[in-house]
């Protein structure tokens, strides 16, 4: 309980994860910028020292490094914090971390000599002090900006999916109601499958399943859909032997086999099929789905709700490791959902 609710602390927390290698890169490139740009201020281009220029570098490094490592293990309690408090601590950390190495640069390095020059340390104390206030309000205006995206993101697929919901849904329930008398068996199947579909919509937008479950709620649904159309509709499924192990959005696959129902296979009157293909490729899974439908015919309308909804949900969960495209080869229509290797482990 208390880790859950840490996560939930360290999501919403302004100080980015400091602890991954992107990060470390991303600082190296910054600092080794402004030692440069701080020695030219010194020197000038003329009198540039590369020597001067590594000391100072080394330096600077030193600080920068300890500095987020520090901070890199204080973050989950700085979490708990409020915000102006964990600011003043982090504040605080990487101008103990400035005194403490500048007193060890004065003593060692070239040209010291035996009195400490405080006005130096100083010097470096405000450099540091800027430089690190600058880097908690980037931080700070980030974290805002990122939490208020999330919103908007949230408020914009709780309106797609009032739109996608219902369409499904009242057309089982006609069907259910056809099937009672003529075959009560198979009307109790489909309810029941029905209900596994309610189950997963009721979890609501931002919740998660594994790639199996996902998978097996579709088949559900492909074969509510194989009743109600029956000869016209034929489903093939190529799956993996062993499906991976990953976390997807729910109901990620479900509007794209509906899309290719609604859209391709019932305006045609001729027998049409619809193939679920998923692979492994080096950058992770694809999932192919496609279906038959009729040349030059164009439906885009549904299609639009579904993709933007799908869409939005893979950039809440992945960002831009995942993707949707889709693309119309006159008889036939193709969606592809690209999947990160080893999403949500």
């Amino acid at each position: 309980m208390t880790d859950t609710r840490d996560d939930k602390l360290l999501e919403g927390f302004f100080l980015p994860d400091l602890c991954n290698t992107r990060a470390v890169l991303i600082l190296l490139i910054v600092t080794e910028a402004l030692v440069l740009a701080l020695t030219l201020v010194e020197t000038g281009v003329e009198a540039f020292s590369l020597s001067r220029f590594g000391l100072v570098s080394l330096f600077v490094q030193w600080i920068a490094l300890l500095s987020v490592g520090v901070l890199c293990q204080s973050r989950r309690l700085l979490a708990r914090l409020p915000v102006v408090g964990a600011a003043a601590i982090a504040m605080a950390i990487t101008q103990i971390i400035t005194l403490v190495i500048s007193l060890l640069g004065d003593a060692i390095l070239p040209g010291a000599g035996p009195d400490i020059d405080w006005l130096w340390i100083l010097r470096n104390q405000l450099v540091s002090a800027i430089f690190t206030a600058m880097a908690l309000r980037y931080f700070y205006v980030q974290s805002q900006w990122r939490m208020q995206t999330q919103a908007e993101l949230r408020s914009r697929l709780a309106a797609l999916q009032a739109n996608i919901r219902p369409h499904f849904f009242f057309n089982t329930l006609n069907t259910v109601a056809s099937l009672i008398v003529i075959d009560p068996d198979k009307a109790e199947q489909m309810l029941l499958e029905l209900a596994q579909l309610f189950r997963a919509v009721l979890r609501g937008a931002e919740a998660s399943t594994s790639l199996r479950q996902e998978i097996e709620l579709s088949k559900g649904y492909l074969d509510i859909e194989q009743t109600r159309l029956g000869d016209r509709l034929s489903v093939e499924w190529e799956l993996p032997h062993s499906l991976p192990d990953l976390q997807v959005p729910q109901l990620i696959l479900q509007p794209l086999l509906e899309n290719a129902v609604y859209h391709g296979i019932q305006p045609v009157v001729a027998p049409g099929d619809i193939r679920v293909v998923l692979s492994q490729q080096e950058t992770g899974w694809e999932m192919v789905i496609s279906n038959s439908k009729a040349a030059g015919v164009r439906a885009e309308g549904g299609n639009r709700i579904a993709h933007q909804n799908i869409r939005a949900r893979l950039e809440a969960q992945f960002g831009s490791e995942a993707r949707l495209d889709v693309s119309d080869q006159g008889e036939r229509y193709i969606a592809r959902l690209s999947l990160p290797r080893g999403a949500g482990l």
